[in-house]
């Protein structure tokens, strides 16, 4: 395993890259030059003008800034028929909680920069990406680390599993030298084989079909929102153009197999601090936006900032995930919404102190 570097650690401290994940700022993000480096994919990105502005001289907040976690698994936890896995990379904790109530039942701290998660359905265990150390965990559904997974090439924020074969993607916004990639491990182990995506330069987050193609988004070189599919089968994909809309900044993408369409999330839905989740039609190499998905908070406002979320359930379907909250309009929360129905969520916990809370995953049993 590659380890940080102390200056670079200060560059990522606080947040700061969790903030390069989430639209935090309220506004379309500045373009990004073409980056060598960590240091230089800090300069230009969606943080705010005045974070911006001071390149790479990003420092973390005082650790007594931050509240202290202390872990709690409830007794009765496994029992839960479904639970939603949340990631605050503030606090450095992974939070339970049972769905639909959205009751607290285990905190699992210890974790350095904890972003995009995913389910593998098969078992019902929860990937985390912990972007810091370069490294993922498998977690069982008591917050257990069953198993550890080395990125050997960059920083990973989102992961996926193919249904079709249980493979491990992970995706990495940037490597330690240039570009992200996707890196899929066979079975969740081993080495993994590198795949990219023509133009996409910047990978947030991704998802599989049922037929193992990999569709993925982040940004080109250039800031600007990019949607890609690696075909099942290959190591390379192509760039997806979106039509009958834009979306401004990535955020996590599902295959929605009732709909025949893959779910994109929009952290700045009309160049505007709200989020919404696109309904994108594929066909070849276009994507044709045909609807949309329109969330409020628990106060009937609007979401200011999910940035990962899953969408989920049997007959009734759902979209559970946690909302930033940046904008100050109610305080952070994990929400549970219907979808595609969307509107005022159905159940919501604001009490645990999220912080900066980024990933969602759902584990069913």
């Amino acid at each position: 395993m590659r380890f940080i570097s102390a200056f670079q650690r200060a560059a990522l401290g606080g947040c700061a890259l969790a903030l390069i994940l989430a639209a935090c700022n309220g506004s379309q993000p500045s373009a990004l030059a073409p980056s060598t480096g960590l240091t230089d994919a800090l300069v230009g990105s969606h943080l705010s003008p005045a974070l911006a502005a001071k390149s790479v001289a990003v420092v973390p907040p005082a650790v007594g800034n931050h509240r202290i976690v202390k872990k709690w698994v409830a007794a009765d936890i496994a029992r839960a028929p479904r639970l939603l896995f949340a990631s605050d990379s503030g606090t450095n904790s992974i939070y339970i909680f049972t769905l639909p109530a959205l009751t607290l039942k285990a905190t699992v701290p210890g974790f350095d920069e904890p972003q995009g998660m995913c389910a593998d359905n098969r078992t019902g265990d929860i990937w985390a990406t912990n972007t810091a150390t370069e490294q993922i965990f498998l977690l069982s559904r008591t917050g257990t680390v069953l198993k550890t997974v080395d990125d050997s090439s960059g920083y990973p924020v989102g992961c996926a599993v193919n249904p079709a074969n249980g493979n491990l993607a992970v995706f990495n916004i940037f490597g330690f030298s240039g570009s992200g990639e996707v890196l899929v491990y066979a079975g969740g182990s081993g080495t993994p084989t590198p795949q990219t995506i023509t133009n996409l330069y910047y990978y947030y987050f991704g998802g599989y079909d049922n037929n193992g193609n990999l569709f993925a988004d982040g940004r080109d070189d250039s800031g600007n929102f990019t949607l890609g599919e690696i075909p099942a089968g290959s190591n390379t994909g192509h760039v997806i153009t979106v039509t009958g809309g834009t979306i401004y900044f990535p955020g996590f993408v599902q295959w929605y197999a009732p709909g025949n369409y893959v779910a994109v999330d929009d952290q700045l839905c009309g160049d505007t601090e709200a989020a919404c989740i696109y309904w994108i039609t594929i066909a070849g190499s276009t994507g044709t936006i045909t609807g949309k998905a329109t969330l409020e908070n628990y106060g009937g406002g609007q979401i200011c900032d999910l940035v990962q979320g899953e969408i989920a359930g049997n007959k009734q379907g759902f979209l559970a995930g946690s909302d930033y909250e940046y904008c100050g309009y109610a305080s952070g929360a994990v929400n549970r919404w219907l979808y595609p129905a969307g509107g005022l969520p159905t159940n919501y916990n604001d009490s645990f102190g999220a912080e900066v809370p980024i990933g969602a995953a759902v584990s069913m049993k």
